[in-house]
């Protein structure tokens, strides 16, 4: 049986990939899940992504989910002409009107930092690409001093730590955004600084009266975050690691074993969690990783992130498709390597957590080819990938939207069964053998079976078995 990558890749989309015939080879070097960053572009745009995507869909058996990054409460550089060639001591403006004077300056989205910001204070752009010392402040002029040599591209983000951003979790544009999403049924929104749990509830609750089901990502990218971490856990679907912006509020030296801790905690309640920023930045103007970058992805999957992203290298770099590449490459190696992380230790869980660790146990001792987890929400499959068992994990499922949501979970491979089968045997046998069809599973596999009964129940997981192909 060929050796599938168990995490999963996110690719953000952009103008080197937005095309359908793109998106194919997207698809087809290792992409999961489609990030749509609405800090950028319009509408027809984003709309014509998710047409392309949907379409790119029908021809896969494991479909790409969808991901609505949200803008949130963030500064922005303004659009400009042409990319600004900066020097170590040039002189530069910021401006919070609209336009700007200066050739060497450029607006900022957030007006009322004019009324924060002190001399002496620091600008950090583009994930700190970029360093300012603020010189003075002139009317409704930030007057800097450059303090490295660099590109200043549009729309990009900046960082003034010690200020803290007098907008809404959700803004305007995000509630717009985000009923965009819905109208175009996307899979999961990531919310951008999140800060606390109450956060997370506000969208929540909004996307409950809308009647939408997808899924919250949280981002991880302001300190208030990192220290009420277990609380956003606690009412997230999932977690997203934004390294940029995270390694500017605070310390950079701390941020690997942040990073670290953040991983545990969402293994331990079986929630995935995304690890991004600069993971093989490099590979937007060049060919090949450097091998610093090798480490970080590996480490980052020896740790036990569920998947990890690509940014600037899948939206507008030079190499994407060979970007999705080497992290397949990557993944594969370091996966290989890995141990179980199966304990035997009992704290309190569901009939699912615990139908899921012994699962896990009986799999590592008779070595099984595979696990075939029926499932309505997919719920079993993620209490499974946490022990990162060496079984393959399929999720049988009759839910499209679990088809495209169990993309982001470690281990998982998701595939379509029917619904309202009369007996669990029926159900059983008739998805062995749709594996079989496929080429998944061949006769004398040791498969370990689990389902509900009742059928259809969700939430229900109660029957584990072991069968021998046939």
């Amino acid at each position: 049986m060929m050796f599938m990558r168990r995490t999963k890749i996110v690719c953000t989309i952009g103008p080197k990939t937005e095309s359908l015939d793109a998106l194919r080879k997207l698809a087809r070097a290792g992409m999961n899940v489609a990030r749509l960053n609405f800090s950028h572009g319009n509408y027809d745009e984003q709309g014509k992504k998710i047409e392309n995507l949907k379409e790119l869909n029908k021809g896969l058996s494991n479909p790409v989910a969808i991901l609505l990054d949200t803008k949130g409460p963030e500064i922005r550089t303004g659009d400009l002409e042409k990319d600004i060639c900066l020097k170590k001591g040039d002189k530069f403006t910021f401006t919070v009107k609209d336009t700007v004077d200066e050739v060497m300056g450029t607006t900022l989205s957030y007006k009322h930092i004019i009324h924060d910001i002190k001399a002496g204070d620091m600008i950090y752009v583009d994930d700190a690409m970029l360093e300012f010392n603020v010189k003075d402040i002139s009317g409704h002029k930030i007057i800097c001093r450059v303090q490295n040599d660099g590109l200043l591209c549009s729309r990009k983000g900046v960082n003034v730590p010690g200020i803290d951003i007098n907008l809404p979790s959700l803004t305007e544009k995000d509630i717009e955004d985000i009923n965009f999403g819905i109208l175009h049924d996307v899979d999961y929104i990531a919310v951008s600084f999140v800060r606390n749990k109450n956060d997370v509830l506000k969208l929540r609750k909004f996307l409950s009266e809308m009647g939408a089901t997808m899924r919250i990502i949280s981002k991880i990218e302001h300190i208030h975050a990192v220290h009420d971490f277990e609380s956003i856990l606690e009412v997230s679907d999932g977690i997203m690691i934004a390294r940029g912006d995270l390694g500017i509020q605070m310390p950079f030296e701390e941020l690997p074993m942040i990073q670290k801790d953040i991983i545990e905690k969402c293994n331990s309640v079986s929630k995935p969690v995304i690890t991004a920023t600069h993971m093989l930045n490099s590979m937007v103007n060049n060919p090949r990783p450097t091998r610093a970058e090798v480490t970080d992805v590996a480490n980052a999957i020896l740790t036990g992130t569920d998947a990890v992203m690509l940014s600037q290298e899948t939206a507008k770099g030079e190499y994407p498709i060979e970007s999705v590449k080497v992290m397949d490459k990557i993944c594969r190696a370091t996966e290989i390597k890995m141990d179980s992380r199966i304990s035997t230790k009992v704290s309190k869980k569901s009939m699912t957590d615990i139908v899921g660790q012994a699962v896990a146990l009986i799999s590592e001792n008779i070595k099984a080819d595979a696990i075939l987890t029926f499932t309505q929400t997919g719920r079993t499959a993620s209490a499974l990938s946490k022990y990162r068992v060496k079984s393959l994990i399929y999720a049988m499922t009759p839910e499209d939207k679990v088809l495209r949501t169990t993309a982001l979970t470690w281990g998982v491979s998701a595939h379509k069964i029917s619904a309202g089968y009369k007996s669990t045997d029926v159900m059983i046998n008739e998805g062995i053998e749709s594996l079989k069809e496929k080429g998944v599973l061949k006769s004398g596999n040791v498969v370990i079976i689990t389902a509900g009964v009742p059928l259809g129940v969700s939430g229900g997981t109660n029957l584990s078995e072991v069968r021998k192909v046939s």
